[in-house]
């Protein structure tokens, strides 16, 4: 069977019923590229960006139910974005998962202790991450 598509615009959006608005926010664009075809295989609507003010500004139009949010990016971190998400009206209620190089008991109470809600070391583990957002999936949806 021959299929043709002279464009990205031609293909369905494909984002389940229940899908997730997922915006992920890493400064490594391979790695932020690998995350959001992942999860679109899960049938969510994802959209990446690199770095912090980006991710502010994204969050605020798109208005994502959940937030993967690198820690270590230049300039300002995953800290900083999770305090300025947390403090404004319009995303203080997003699920945000830090993703991290680091795993320690100190980093998992830093990230908690700045809003996150969940803490996952990278290299991430695509299972893991698949269970978390099938969980975050049967959460009533906000209004």
């Amino acid at each position: 069977m021959n299929v043709s598509v002279a464009n990205d615009a031609a293909w369905p959006e494909g984002v389940a019923e229940n899908g997730l608005r997922v915006l992920v926010v890493d400064d490594n664009r391979q790695s932020a590229m690998t995350l959001k075809w992942a999860i679109e295989g899960w049938g969510d609507e994802v959209v990446a960006c690199y770095d912090g003010p980006t991710a502010l500004q994204i969050a605020r139009e798109f208005r994502p139910e959940v937030i993967l949010l690198d820690i270590g990016m230049p300039g300002m971190d995953g800290i900083a974005v999770c305090q300025g998400l947390r403090a404004a009206p319009e995303t203080r209620s997003v699920k945000i998962i830090a993703q991290t190089g680091w795993g320690d008991d100190a980093m998992r109470r830093k990230t908690a202790e700045a809003g996150f809600d969940l803490h996952l070391v990278k290299p991430v583990n695509f299972d893991v991450l698949g269970d978390m957002l099938a969980l975050l999936r049967m959460l009533p949806k906000s209004a």
